[in-house]
């Protein structure tokens, strides 16, 4: 099964773009962070990821009329990898999570209709959060 489900904020404004064929897409990055405690220095430290989000159709026209950098959202998808050539002739991989469902969480976001919060996934995404790390309970 490939499936990912990652909660970030936006790095940069999204892309929106649109293929010979009239589909949209939109590119966008996305940062998530976790808490973990530092070996050497025993300190708590954020470690951040960041993940190339590709959404298409009118999931890349939402995405590219109502997130901005700094918003925070939901992306659930698939990895895929893909090679390409770069202006000098190289073979270059990317990896990108292929978006199938976006929900926005920013609470001051404008919401598209066609993306209302479920408020379920809400609470339960907060009550994770108030939970903490549970790694960081662990003595070793």
């Amino acid at each position: 099964m490939n499936r990912v489900f990652l909660i970030g904020n936006l790095g940069k404004n999204p892309e929106l773009k649109i293929t010979p064929s009239g589909v949209q897409v939109c590119q966008f990055s996305l940062a998530t962070s976790e808490k973990r405690r530092d070996p050497t220095t025993d300190q708590i430290v954020d470690i951040t990821e960041w993940h190339n989000i590709v959404a298409f159709g009118k999931t890349a026209e939402l995405c590219s009329r109502y997130l901005k950098k700094g918003s925070q959202v939901f992306v659930e998808g698939k990895i895929q990898s893909r090679k390409w050539q770069d202006s000098q002739g190289q073979t270059r991989t990317s990896v990108e999570i292929i978006a199938s469902n976006v929900r926005f969480l920013s609470r001051n976001q404008e919401q598209p209709e066609e993306f209302s919060k479920d408020e379920e996934i809400l609470r339960a995404l907060q009550a994770a959060d108030e939970l903490g790390d549970p790694e960081e309970e662990i003595p070793f």
